[in-house]
């Protein structure tokens, strides 16, 4: 029996815009949600770069026809090899919210899935669908904010200076930032377009 639930492209794409707009409102106000969030959401940004990598593999995994036993134990390899990253990550930042995050953001990457947006059968075609959407995204969102200036709204030039590394995002938080807002407001855009069984359509 294939789970389907009503309007799931909109479930699916309600995570993605309600982070476009933590973005946006943290890149106008940096203290309007919470103290620190240029930096939180930053590691986010850095994190999606995992969850897309993994959460094709990890779906793909699930929906295909390998024994469930065999499944199991590639789905256990590869969250290991996952978790070491994000263990590091968490270490370098001193803190357990990237560990908390990571789980998030691959709920939400799996959650298009889960809603029944993939037509029985077809889940793969669907995953590695979503997952070439992902990669598309996440790269013309990085270019675009690297390529075009913009605005630094409240968003000081030292967000980002006490994690002692170097580049144009620590140079310039506000661009992370501007990023992040992009990139999932076209993903949420992407997923509310989409209707089950018509995996061709992209934005027009």
């Amino acid at each position: 029996m294939n789970f389907h639930l009503p309007y799931s492209n909109v479930f699916s794409a309600a995570p993605d815009f309600v982070m476009g707009l933590a973005f946006l409102a943290t890149w106008i106000d940096p203290a309007s949600i919470g103290e620190d969030m240029v930096s939180s959401l930053s590691q986010i940004m850095i994190l999606e770069f995992i969850i897309i990598h993994s959460a094709g593999f990890m779906t793909s995994i699930i929906y295909g026809n390998a024994p469930k036993g065999k499944k199991i134990k590639i789905l256990f390899g590869l969250g290991l090899f996952y978790s070491v990253f994000v263990l590091g990550f968490s270490f370098g930042f001193r803190s357990w919210w990237p560990l908390i995050a990571f789980g998030g953001l691959m709920f939400n990457r799996m959650l298009s899935v889960l809603t029944g947006q993939a037509e029985q059968g077809k889940e793969n075609e669907f995953i590695m669908n979503m997952w070439g959407v992902n990669v598309a995204c996440y790269l013309v969102s990085l270019f675009a904010v690297l390529l075009i200036p913009l605005p630094t709204f409240g968003v000081s030039s030292n967000a980002l200076s006490h994690l002692n590394m170097g580049g144009d995002f620590i140079d310039q938080p506000h661009k992370m930032i501007a990023w992040g807002f992009l990139y999932f407001s076209l993903i949420g855009l992407y997923e509310l377009k989409m209707r089950r069984g018509n995996l061709e359509k992209v934005m027009v």
